[in-house]
């Protein structure tokens, strides 16, 4: 079941990246002979205008092949024969568009799942935390005057600066304060940074 998942999903980042290519090339007058998803012989296939679209085999990669990309053709609608801005679109199109689905489903898994805000859960007595004067619900803005967007950014800045003091800006209640105090690392566990 795996391994379906896995082939689905890498199918599915292929066909994005292809589609990429596909419109650009369409857009810069390119003709595109054939776009498929997978490798090998052709399972299912149409052709519509000018393009053939295909499901292919082996359901891994796919292609987006487009007039002359490969040199040989001297077509007015062949890849060699456009400007060299509209090559480097149709090329640069594929990992822009991979990007644009990686920000994309960053969004929806932010949206559905939520985020680690930099607010303190508790403050133990007797800790650097609270002999700064941090109380539970402030909110974390920097340290050292590196905005801090996520708790997990807390965690690691104790990592990397263990036993430096450290120059908090924090926000209660809609007022900013700053605060200085020396982190105490607990290797057991991150959290307990503030502690």
């Amino acid at each position: 079941m795996n391994i379906l998942i896995a082939l689905l999903i890498f199918s599915i980042i292929i066909l994005f990246h292809e589609l990429g290519h596909f419109l650009l090339a369409k857009k810069n007058g390119i003709k595109v002979n054939e776009f498929c998803l997978g490798l090998g012989p052709t399972l299912v296939g149409f052709t519509r205008g000018e393009t053939k679209y295909s499901l292919k085999l082996l359901p891994f990669g796919g292609a987006c092949m487009m007039e002359g990309e490969d040199g040989e053709s001297q077509d007015e609608g062949s890849f060699n024969s456009k400007s060299v801005w509209a090559r480097i679109s149709v090329v640069a199109a594929g990992p822009v568009f991979n990007f644009i689905m990686a920000w994309i489903f960053a969004l929806i898994i932010m949206a559905s799942v939520g985020y680690d805000s930099p607010v303190l859960s508790s403050v133990r007595e007797g800790f650097p935390a609270e002999e700064a004067g941090l109380l539970e619900g402030d909110e974390i803005i920097s340290m050292n005057g590196s905005r801090i967007h996520f708790f997990r950014e807390i965690s690691k800045f104790s990592m990397f600066h263990p036993g430096e003091k450290v120059e908090i800006e924090y926000e209660r209640e809609g007022k900013r304060y700053t605060a200085s105090l020396t982190p105490n690392w607990i290797k057991k566990a991150a959290e307990n940074f503030w502690e």
